[in-house]
């Protein structure tokens, strides 16, 4: 075992459990269940595979004591009938086999219920308008007694079920805007009887009371856990939320009513939601309230001071969360500030992260890159998708197995396509090889990270995982080199993987003399020169002293290369008018929880008076602005002192064309395959598929 992380690798007690060490699996959502909420074969992979690589204890996935109610979409995990106890007993097995423990987070939607699942309104402690994370929830309505009394009992029973199933115990969600925090927090519950907010003994009411009869159902050694907030961040006034001072009474008295963990999380309104993922407050721009909030990331945990308060308060253990690193989170145990760290991202970019930190082999792990884009996927309730590992969730269709026939595989382009797909082939015993005419591998992420910055996406990390890995494989990289058809022909390959990414289209523009246009394309063959030279951190930092364009730039394109180029400008001193764009669909390629900061009421076009306009078109571009008709025949112009062009992009099989035929195989991957851009999930999973079949 490594003794860089002796903290973290230190065994604990919770109960009467045992873990060998401090690393703890999130209570996540995947949406890995079956349709009707029962545990099949890939939920069960995902989590036995997760158990294989040696965390100190799993917590599966929210799930839910009651249906439909209970639901926020499905298909969550069901606890709220005896006919899924099989599936959950099997859950539990697969966990078990590899020595793991395992606890099962425990939930109700209450006022997260969607009326998709299946009709009817959200239930809370009150009806209030939601009060944050805007567009992702209804209006409630207010629970009587009788149906809180009913939903505690129903809650205590799904307990009972993982008992019988075979779980060493249970996570009862009491945080975030679901039924258990909804009760707790003064902003959502304004109820007037025993189970409102008036004192603590009424505002602790429901949990308490949840937290002892689970304990009468399962018994002293079953292990009973709360996930709670440690507080709710706000900048509304008066601030309803609730203080870390509060947190550390309501901590004191679930420990009082029998938990045996404390899960400590957040959440925020106004500039602080969806606060639990600390990226989120950061993007685009960090607001000035949240200043404070935003330089905790990456030093020491945006989340853990108030955990640590929360510790001081209980003598269970306590758990922190929140985009933590392995180093801040030893130093937070070292320093008893938090006594166990829950990963959550980090297991889908490595599910084998634990077993690698013990063995010392750090530079192995890929580090999750805080893109979010696997938030995204949760929200369109689809099973959920790591940008960066193709094979997360996929354990049963995605195998790599040794190829019957060990080929000489030739793939044209360092991008995260080309990348990708040298690095499974290589895993499974072919010769390969890799060619891009850049000095450096990387391809469009290195132009990204120039862009966007590593604040909420850090790409060059994951550039610098696939550096190593392709070197300890043995793959020849050949960098420099101008690839044709003629040079692949002197290499005899037996396959050609084409990873060239897509083909910029140049545009015809209307442009008057004197007027001033760039295209992003331009702008990226200028930029290549000094990523080369400086490396993308230290080339973006040049650009926030000097950019040409003026002052005043309209962006003439709305997809999610032309509102990266948006901030891109406003951050360094720009102003930004309009996004316009041609296509009648805005925002293509711009994940969901993005897209709740930019464009909902209040988000940051918003406040910074950029207007997007869809479905133009482009008239006029003079010295003094850019002309254009609305979708609804009005014509509008706009000064400027320049105009900024986001190319739009065509598939580029031109080589793949030109050697079928020449070359037994030839496949095409990542952008280069498609008219629309994937990005790098796109081109990773693309490539990952075809490399398992080569």
């Amino acid at each position: 075992m490594t003794q860089k992380y002796t903290s973290l690798f230190s065994p604990i007690k919770i109960g009467k459990l045992h873990l060998k060490n401090r690393i703890v699996k999130s209570g996540q959502w995947f949406l890995y269940a079956e349709p009707d909420g029962s545990c099949g074969d890939r939920i069960a992979a995902w989590y036995g595979g997760l158990a294989k690589s040696g965390p100190g204890m799993i917590t599966i996935e929210e799930s839910i004591c009651e249906y439909p109610w209970g639901a926020s979409q499905m298909p969550h995990v069901r606890l709220d009938d005896d006919k899924f106890i099989p599936g959950l007993t099997r859950l539990a097995a697969a966990v078990h086999q590899h020595g793991v423990p395992v606890v099962v987070q425990i939930t109700h939607a209450g006022p997260a219920y969607s009326s998709k699942v299946a009709g009817g309104q959200p239930k809370a402690p009150s009806s209030i308008t939601p009060p944050s994370e805007p567009g992702l929830f209804e209006v409630a309505r207010e629970m009587s007694r009788d149906e809180i009394l009913d939903v505690l009992e129903k809650w205590a029973q799904a307990a009972l079920r993982c008992k019988k199933a075979g779980f060493d115990g249970v996570e009862l969600h009491q945080a975030h805007y679901a039924l258990g925090n909804a009760f707790l927090s003064r902003r959502q519950n304004k109820r007037t009887d025993d189970f409102g907010c008036q004192n603590m003994d009424n505002r602790t009411r429901f949990g308490t009371m949840l937290i002892r009869r689970t304990r009468e159902l399962c018994g002293p050694d079953f292990v009973i856990g709360v996930r709670m907030s440690n507080k709710e961040w706000s900048t509304e006034e008066p601030n309803l939320g609730t203080t870390n001072e509060e947190a550390c009474e309501i901590a004191r008295r679930f420990e009082a009513a029998g938990a045996d963990y404390i899960q400590s999380s957040s959440y925020g309104y106004g500039a602080f939601t969806l606060c639990a993922f600390p990226d989120l407050v950061t993007y685009p721009e960090t607001p000035p309230p949240a200043r404070e909030f935003a330089a905790r990331i990456d030093h020491g945990g945006a989340l853990i001071p108030e955990t640590a308060n929360i510790k001081k308060s209980v003598k269970i253990p306590v758990s922190g969360v929140g985009r933590l690193s392995f180093a801040e989170a030893d130093r937070a145990i070292r320093e008893g500030k938090i006594d166990l760290a829950v990963f959550g991202r980090q297991f889908m970019a490595d599910p084998e992260f634990p077993k690698k930190l013990a063995e010392g082999r750090e530079d192995d792990i890929r580090k999750c890159t805080r893109c979010l884009h696997c938030l995204s996927v949760m929200w369109t309730y689809q099973p959920v998708q790591c940008r960066c590992n193709p094979f997360a969730g996929n354990e049963l269709t995605m195998v790599i197995k040794p190829a019957e026939k060990k080929k000489k595989v030739m793939v044209v382009g360092a991008g995260p396509a080309g990348l990708e797909a040298a690095r499974v082939a290589s895993l499974r015993g072919h010769s390969v090889s890799i060619w891009d005419s850049a000095k450096d591998i990387g391809g469009s992420m290195n132009m990204a990270a120039f862009i966007k910055g590593t604040e909420n996406d850090d790409l060059p990390s994951f550039i610098d995982w696939f550096r190593g890995q392709l070197k300890k494989q043995g793959v020849k990289i050949n960098l420099g080199r101008t690839v044709t058809a003629a040079t692949i022909e002197a290499e005899k390959p037996d396959v050609v993987i084409c990873a060239v990414g897509a083909e910029a289209i140049e545009p015809e523009l209307p442009i008057r003399e004197g007027a001033r246009v760039n295209t992003t394309e331009e702008q990226r063959r200028q930029a290549s020169k000094a990523l080369g030279i400086f490396g993308a951190k230290m080339a973006s930092a040049a650009t926030k002293i000097f950019l040409p364009g003026g002052k005043r730039i309209v962006v003439v394109g709305s997809d999610l290369p032309g509102i990266e180029a948006a901030q891109f400008l406003v951050k360094r001193g720009k102003e930004v008018p309009a996004i316009i764009d041609t296509d009648p669909v805005p925002f293509k390629g711009v994940d969901i929880q993005w897209l709740l900061k930019l464009a909902f009421p209040g988000g940051w076009l918003e406040q910074r008076k950029i207007r997007v306009v869809n479905g133009v078109r482009i008239d006029e571009i003079t010295k003094d602005g850019i002309t254009f008709t609305t979708a609804d025949g009005k014509k509008e112009t706009i000064t400027c002192d320049s105009v900024l062009w986001v190319n739009k992009h065509r598939k580029n099989d031109r080589l793949a064309g030109e050697l079928r035929g020449r070359v037994p195989e030839v496949y095409t991957i990542g952008d280069a395959m498609q008219d629309e851009l994937g990005y790098v999930f796109n081109a990773t999973h693309s490539a990952a598929e075809l490399a398992l079949k080569i």
